[in-house]
């Protein structure tokens, strides 16, 4: 039996079967380079972020110890003697306390007999009134 060979293509169905592939595969090299590149700019936003979180811990770290820190001075025996000095207004055995008092209003100062010589007693201005001028 003579072996047999598959029909010949037609000329023109190669070239239609070749500009097919080429636009297939311009398809998916554009699909995977648009996803690729998807994935870079997210990488970089991811970086930014990270960097941005990065100075946030930094500066929250710095004021966990400069707040330890003000806890620690706070507890300590010098810091709650000059509360109690200062604030508390203690004092220790045998000292004496002494708070200076705020000037109050000034004093009155008594009328003397010359302040009141234009001034009429009530009871002569009742006497002239009643029995007219004297």
């Amino acid at each position: 039996m003579p072996t047999q060979f598959p029909p010949p293509a037609s000329p023109n169905a190669s070239p239609v079967k070749n500009r097919l592939l080429i636009a297939a595969a311009i398809l998916v090299s554009l699909l995977v380079f648009g996803e690729l590149w998807r994935r870079i700019s997210q990488a970089a936003e991811l970086r930014a972020l990270e960097h941005q979180i990065g100075a946030q811990v930094t500066q929250l770290a710095r004021e966990s110890n400069r707040m330890t820190t003000l806890i620690a001075d706070a507890q300590s025996d010098e810091a709650v003697a000059a509360w109690a000095r200062d604030e508390g207004k203690m004092v220790l055995p045998g000292e004496v306390l002494v708070q200076p008092l705020a000037p109050t209003a000034p004093a009155a100062t008594p009328e003397t007999p010359e302040d009141r010589a234009g001034e009429v007693s009530n009871w002569r201005v009742w006497l002239e009134w009643l029995w007219g001028d004297d």
